[in-house]
């Protein structure tokens, strides 16, 4: 679809709602649209979108829907438009993402084609039915999940939690503490014969694992420049997570001197084109054990106590490291302001922080 429904992210790997044992989906009478149509979209040799449309018919017959995909989180209930249907052939549009859909029911299945400007791609819609989780796939899942995930040259941590709500809703998250701990929702986890699988629409995250003597390993999978084809290597046990502390080897007077918060802009340009404003939050604390530490917050990213990792501060000049993120600065301080340059990967732009 010609983002082809794709998302971007600043410098976030992220980031599970659960069902397991999919149930065997019913196909509705050919005279009735309603309810939830699924197919893939193959927009390229190497990946597909998942697709579904939620149609739902009102007291004179007359069709609406929605589109998502749940392997994409910028996809959420688009509206779809001139929606028709005659018992046999299904149209509609999706002004948003400059698209539409035509097909004809054949068989218990819709057979079409998604048009958007550049192209048009073959999409078969069949009747959906989410997958109802088992007792049994309950008990097993349920607490929380901790591993690392191995990344080239470094790792950061996965802590995936599983919980039934009060309502009795069996869901799950995924967090990744060194890049805030933000819990993130999980869609279509399948758990069957001790294979698990799951998707993190928010960021286009795969996972899938084999759960045996106690330890979930598996690989997650997530698009984006120089990620392997087959994934990361993941392994989780259950329990609970302590966070890591990283100790500042900073003297006394220079702690002094850079206690407490800091913030500044970070400037960007989209791939879109669009021009973007994050807002950067430099904290130095002292932890529960009395060590010099500091974070980095991100609050337009809802990613938050994202470790400092090293700091250096000699006569006005301060460096430091980040290494979840792979970010690093370099700055100089004048009274309440320090003026520098924040570092990621190919992203080198000035960052004014003030206190």
């Amino acid at each position: 679809m010609y983002k082809w429904i794709r998302t971007t992210a600043l410098a976030s790997l992220l980031f599970v709602s659960a069902s397991v044992m999919a149930a065997a989906p019913a196909t509705p009478a050919a005279a009735d649209l309603a309810g939830v149509w699924q197919g893939k979209l193959a927009v390229d040799p190497k990946n597909s979108l998942t697709i579904q449309f939620t149609f739902a018919k009102d007291a004179k017959g007359a069709y609406t829907a929605v589109l998502n995909s749940p392997d994409n989180g910028g996809i959420k209930n688009t509206p779809a438009t001139g929606v028709t249907w005659d018992g046999t052939n299904v149209k509609l549009q999706v002004a948003a993402l400059s698209g539409s859909y035509a097909g004809t029911l054949k068989d218990g299945k819709i057979n079409g084609q998604w048009n958007q400007p550049g192209g048009a791609l073959p999409l078969v819609l069949s009747p959906y039915q989410a997958p109802v989780m088992s007792k049994a796939a309950i008990t097993a899942l349920t607490g929380t999940w901790v591993g690392p995930l191995k990344l080239p040259g470094r790792e950061l941590t996965f802590v995936l939690r599983f919980k039934t709500s009060d309502k009795g809703e069996f869901g799950g998250t995924l967090a990744v503490p060194e890049q805030g701990g933000t819990e993130i929702p999980a869609s279509d986890i399948q758990f069957a014969d001790g294979k698990l699988a799951f998707k993190i629409p928010m960021v286009s995250g795969d996972f899938s694992a084999t759960l045996a003597n106690g330890v979930l390993t598996g690989a997650w999978k997530q698009p984006g420049p120089g990620a392997p084809p087959e994934g990361m290597p993941v392994s989780l046990k259950k329990g609970e997570y302590v966070a890591q502390v990283f100790p500042l080897k900073l003297s006394t007077e220079a702690f002094a001197t850079l206690n407490g918060s800091w913030s500044g802009k970070i400037e960007l340009t989209s791939p879109q084109g669009q021009k973007v404003s994050l807002t950067m939050v430099l904290r130095f604390a002292t932890s529960a054990g009395g060590q010099y530490v500091a974070f980095i917050d991100s609050p337009d990213q809802k990613a938050m106590n994202i470790p400092v990792t090293e700091v250096s501060f000699d006569k006005g000049q301060l460096s430091f490291k980040v290494a979840a993120v792979g970010g690093a600065y370099n700055g100089t301080l004048a009274g309440k302001t320090i003026t520098g340059t924040w570092t990621q990967g190919p992203l080198n732009t000035p960052l004014v922080l003030t206190r």
